[in-house]
């Protein structure tokens, strides 16, 4: 249940600064699933994965880079996270994605891209 509040809370917020009012229906955003989709995945893999990371500041930077309209105001730093991040719990994180996203029946293409798209970040999340 909590989980559940936190995954509103996460698509509240993100309507609340309109994250999803310019979301073309051709963007990778919307074949991620929008708004909903985005923000549940993103919470059940930080979940899973019991990872130190903001969901939403997470969530805000896929729509951002995914065509989703949210201006996420610059670079996601996950540096700054209460504990670093190994290779392996980054890893962690991608296939919690990939499960979470295929449990949603997000196409296999769309999350494919968005894998690739968020590889750069792994350079500023993984600590050694």
């Amino acid at each position: 249940m909590a989980n559940r509040m936190r995954v509103l809370a996460g698509a509240f917020f993100l309507v609340a600064i309109g994250a999803s009012t310019t979301a073309s229906a051709d963007s990778l955003y919307a074949r991620l699933g929008g708004t909903p989709v985005v923000t549940a995945f993103v919470a059940e893999a930080i979940d899973k994965t019991n990872l130190p990371l903001a969901k939403e500041q997470l969530t805000e930077r896929i729509c951002a880079l995914t065509g989703g309209g949210c201006s996420d105001g610059g670079k996601l730093n996950l540096s700054h996270a209460a504990q670093p991040i190994s290779g392996a719990q980054f890893s962690s994180l991608v296939e919690a994605m990939r499960e979470s996203m295929r449990a949603r029946n997000v196409p296999l293409a769309a999350r494919n891209q968005l894998l690739e798209i968020l590889a750069p970040i792994s350079r500023d999340a993984v600590t050694i």
